[in-house]
């Protein structure tokens, strides 16, 4: 099975038949949000043709990174779908203002449908993308960017609507982007594509979580092959928390995250009460009212049968579930500060993040917490 062309086991490129791999391991790093993936995948595999995307590592010897991503509602996403214009055009604007062309593309984040899009705004703009992203799951803030944790110089980057509004921001304070690019978007269409750059490699070398895109095609392609849930979170490097029928939803508004709710589930062979809150994503764990996971690590719910990702908003009482748990990334774990962006709390939940733990097979069996990630090492768990 072909997975993206490799040298001494790193990819170097992305040719259409990855398309697939990348946007399953996406949608499974989305941890519930991050958008449907499909429309994007497919508008890939068709863009690639026989081409392909290289990927190149950090250190690459790229000189200026342009990150690229979406904001807005993932819900009018689905409705209202890219012309596949908005991307470049966005990058566009930034070289524009600034006067600079970037050597490479980063996805700002690998979770969801800007995996897919950010190998096809590379592969649109004829530049290569970088095995890396700036969250190593999916987040719904652009302040929580890992670029972001500490301050810049200058923030330079473009928003551009699905109504074909370009909106430039220079700022020193990441919020701006969030305070303008959300109350623009708003009113104009609901979501948009942005291009934030260029960023010098140096800078983006200390603030990056390094082979997220091998990552998301290692567990794409584990997951394509596997057909038993009990067998999901090994091959896809976590643990599987819980199975069983969902008993309740709930569903309500955020200032934090835009959305706040909370699915429970009873385990269908321990009877532990299993409810796992979300913001834009499942965030925060609990088996019988103790917290077993929590962000940056990753909260994974599959449907027990198909195994397909299920987010946030679609999940419904009656459903047949599993909760799994894949380690996040070691990057958030080494600082503080680091860790206070992405933790629960800043998600509205008043609750410590919860130490990544060595996988084991249900609630209530042996499981060694790890002090930070470095336990569990898969691709693009290392910053």
């Amino acid at each position: 099975m072909h997975q993206g062309e490799q040298r001494d086991g790193a990819v170097t490129g992305l040719q259409a038949d990855d398309a697939e791999r990348l946007g399953r391991g996406a949608a499974l790093l989305g941890c519930g949000g991050g958008g449907q993936v499909d429309h994007m995948v497919h508008a890939l595999r068709i863009a690639l043709g026989t081409d392909s995307v290289p990927v190149v590592p950090v250190d690459g010897g790229v000189r200026s990174v342009m990150a690229v991503g979406l904001v807005g509602s993932t819900t009018v996403l689905e409705e209202k779908v890219p012309s596949g214009r908005e991307l470049p055009d966005a990058l566009a604007a930034v070289e524009r203002w600034t006067g600079r062309r970037a050597d490479a593309v980063i996805a700002a984040q690998i979770g969801g449908v800007t995996a897919p899009a950010a190998a096809l705004t590379a592969h649109a703009a004829g530049l290569p993308l970088v095995d890396a992203d700036l969250v190593g799951r999916a987040t719904p803030r652009i302040d929580q960017l890992s670029l972001f944790v500490d301050p810049l110089a200058a923030v330079t980057a473009a928003a551009v609507t699905s109504s074909g509004l370009r909106i430039v921001v220079d700022a020193p304070d990441p919020r701006d982007l969030e305070t303008v690019w959300r109350e623009a978007v708003s009113h104009s269409g609901g979501w948009a594509a942005f291009a934030i750059g260029p960023v010098d490699v140096d800078v983006l070398a200390e603030r990056c979580v390094t082979g997220s895109v091998s990552r998301a095609l290692d567990v794409g392609r584990a997951a394509a092959r596997t057909t038993d849930v009990d067998h999901l979170g090994a091959a896809i490097g976590g643990r599987l928390v819980a199975r069983g029928r969902v008993l309740d939803v709930q569903r309500g508004g955020d200032v934090l995250s835009f959305v706040h709710g909370s699915m429970a589930l009873r385990d269908q062979d321990t009877g532990a009460v299993v409810r796992v809150e979300a913001g834009s994503e499942w965030v925060h764990c609990l088996v019988d009212g103790q917290p077993v996971a929590s962000t940056p690590s990753c909260i994974v719910v599959v449907d027990a049968r198909s195994l397909a990702p299920v987010t946030t908003d679609r999940a419904r009482v009656g459903d047949e579930l599993a909760v799994l748990v894949l380690p996040g990334a070691a990057w958030w774990w080494r600082e503080p500060r680091r860790l206070a962006r992405v933790g629960p709390r800043a998600f509205g939940i008043d609750a410590d993040p919860v130490p990544e733990v060595a996988a084991s097979p249900r609630p209530g069996a042996a499981a060694s917490p790890l002090h930070g990630a470095a336990a569990l090492s898969l691709p693009g768990a290392a910053a």
